[in-house]
């Protein structure tokens, strides 16, 4: 991705990228950043504190179903305004555990954007229900699927309207499915084209169904796109390699719909298809993991801080602001960047720090509200705020940050509290100097 950065006029001495590297990887000498409290972490008796499970009575499946949650580790930390990603995971009683901690880890590690998963279980033997009625050799409907459109709605008016008024969800939703729901994916796809803007259809192949008035679903894929004015969408297809070897037609239906898609690649759509060299169930994972990097590239979503830091005043947030409304604007939603990381210095937090060791207070401080902005409720944010007080030799005003960061750690149950109420000890307990 392009941003512009204004650099310094003459090239950086050798001395100025030594010291640059001392402040980025050494612990700095006048205010050392507090590693040990880089990302928050919720006080729970639960294994699992950010998940959550609700009910539905639904009128379209005419059952009750359930629905499961997980939020993503900042959710609490970040202001009312923002919003996040909405992950749909099909099959949840294989699918939602897994897919849920990957999405975690990999959003702690600035691979993709956080995100909230939503699990779908199945009802105990309806497994195949949502899949559409595939059409046997001769053309006659097999015995099962068929509930594909009640399926639809179930998603489309309870279970979204459900996930919509309870949590911040974006305008940017993801379906995954495995086999049979792999193939109601597809079929959302041309039949609800604005509903989701990424499908993820794992062990996902062509076929033709009732109802499709003679047309495979990869044939209304391809219709669906090229009636498409907006809303650019992404789609994953995979096959683990004992499926395509079994049967070599799923390679050459791939190749095709490869073939059809590729002019509307990058404007309309972005489109990958893979073997996963596992058997059966084992290349699930790899298969939602390829998945979503190919909707969030990890590089898109990791750039080096470093980079961002410029000689210019006020330069390093403009870089910092320039770079996540580039990413926003992409996705439609509010790109964020990390505040903390867990066990990693590419972050706000670092960029506060090295800014304050080179005395550029004014700068620090703006970094830090940037920061405020968006995580409001981030006690870690305070308690660096503290830190440029100090280094200021501002007692009155790193009191209070102490204080602010002890307060906002104990409302968010946040298990680092006794690390803030150490500073905020230290600092009551020191002498002034003479």
């Amino acid at each position: 991705m392009n941003y512009n950065i204004v650099k310094d006029s003459k090239k950086l001495t050798v001395a100025r990228l030594l010291t640059l590297c001392l402040l980025l990887f050494m612990p700095l000498a006048s205010v050392t950043a507090n590693e040990s409290h880089d990302i928050f972490m919720p006080v729970s008796e639960n294994a699992f504190s950010n998940v959550f499970r609700h009910s539905i009575d639904s009128k379209n499946l005419n059952a009750k179903r359930t629905v499961d949650v997980s939020l993503p580790v900042n959710y609490a930390e970040t202001a009312e305004n923002i919003t996040y990603p909405l992950i749909v995971v099909l099959d949840g009683e294989l699918l939602f555990n897994s897919a849920a901690s990957f999405a975690q880890l990999q959003a702690m590690n600035s691979q993709m954007p956080e995100a909230i998963v939503v699990g779908i279980p199945n009802a105990p033997d309806a497994r195949r229900d949502m899949t559409p009625k595939p059409l046997g050799k001769n053309g006659e409907p097999l015995w099962f699927g068929g509930q594909e459109d009640s399926y639809l709605s179930f998603i489309q008016h309870e279970v979204l309207p459900l996930i919509e008024k309870n949590y911040r969800v974006a305008n940017f939703k993801i379906l995954i499915g495995l086999s049979p729901s792999a193939n109601f994916s597809l079929h959302s796809f041309w039949k609800q084209p604005n509903l989701f803007s990424g499908y993820i259809a794992v062990n996902g192949a062509d076929f033709n169904a009732a109802g499709y008035e003679g047309e495979s679903v990869f044939e209304k894929v391809v219709k669906s796109v090229k009636q498409q004015e907006q809303n650019k969408r992404y789609l994953y297809i995979s096959m683990p390699k004992g499926g395509v070897t079994r049967n070599p037609h799923i390679l050459e239906k791939y190749n095709e719909l490869s073939d059809e898609l590729t002019p509307h690649l990058n404007k309309q759509i972005e489109f990958k298809w893979e073997v996963i060299d596992k058997k059966s169930y084992a290349a699930v994972l790899p298969a939602i993991m390829s998945g979503l990097k190919l909707i969030f590239p990890a590089e898109e979503w990791d750039p080096s801080y470093n980079n961002f830091i410029a000689k210019e005043p006020g330069q390093t947030l403009a870089n910092i602001k320039t770079y996540y409304a580039t990413l926003s604007d992409k996705y439609g939603f509010t790109a964020l960047p990390k505040g903390e990381r867990f066990y990693n210095r590419n972050r706000l937090k670092r960029i506060v720090y090295v800014l304050i060791n080179e005395q550029r207070y004014t700068e620090a401080e703006a970094v830090l509200n940037y920061w405020l902005s968006l995580y409001p409720q981030s006690a870690n944010a305070y308690d660096t705020y503290a830190d440029l007080y100090r280094a200021q030799d501002n007692a009155g005003a790193e009191l209070e940050y102490r204080a602010k960061a002890v307060k906002v750690a104990q409302k968010n149950q946040d298990l680092r509290v006794a690390l803030f109420e150490s500073s905020l000890r230290e600092l009551q307990e020191r002498k002034p100097a003479p």
